[in-house]
């Protein structure tokens, strides 16, 4: 098993009178992190660029980020964490996970969503070379399988159709690269076991 490193990327802010980058980072949920790198990504595409303004605050986002959470029940915290995740990825476009919180087999339900229709697993920092993801789920159902990495570089982009309830799918990174595994689905799933194998340059 390749050895997983998670790490942090600061958190840019505008006001001076916030708290630190590093100390706004850490506040940040790994639920939240796994919630808006799932569901609320794809504004780094530009969705959100012409309709939100990052100096008018937090307040100004509550209603747009509460419309795209799907069916998740986002809180006025959570909210801020969202919007926190969103200037960092605007400003820095990068993809950032709470420090400290390390993948392990037996804890895939914490980077799940809470309606179990995606997850967001951090994989670390994978060096180059070929790499087989094998992913073993408790229903057989369709799901997208994505391996990015945190500057949204893409090595692996597949919809899985699953005859049985164990998945293998090849990705090849040409250079080493803080990797994340993201996945979702329309119906909820669950992840009973993960693994990457090295397999060769």
């Amino acid at each position: 098993m390749t050895k997983m490193t998670i790490f942090l990327f600061l958190v840019t802010l505008f006001s001076p009178m916030t708290l630190s980058s590093a100390e706004e980072s850490q506040n940040i949920s790994t639920k939240t992190a796994v919630i808006f790198n799932t569901l609320c990504a794809k504004c780094h595409e530009g969705e959100c660029s012409g309709r939100l303004s990052f100096d008018t605050g937090s307040k100004a986002a509550d209603s747009h980020i509460k419309r795209y959470a799907g069916d998740t029940t986002v809180s006025k915290d959570e909210s801020k964490e969202f919007f926190t995740l969103l200037n960092h990825m605007k400003t820095k476009c990068a993809l950032l996970m709470p420090d400290g919180d390390k993948w392990e087999q037996e804890n895939l339900s914490h980077f799940a969503l809470p309606s179990s229709k995606g997850y967001f697993i951090p994989l670390g920092l994978l060096k180059s070379g070929k790499y087989l993801i094998v992913i073993k789920t408790k229903e057989e159902i369709h799901f997208r399988v994505e391996v990015i990495s945190n500057r949204f570089d893409s090595f692996l982009d597949a919809t899985v159709c699953p005859d049985q309830k164990e998945e293998s799918l090849g990705f090849t990174l040409d250079e080493t690269a803080n990797t994340f595994l993201r996945i979702q689905s329309r119906k909820p799933l669950h992840i009973t076991a993960m693994e990457i194998k090295f397999q060769d340059k």
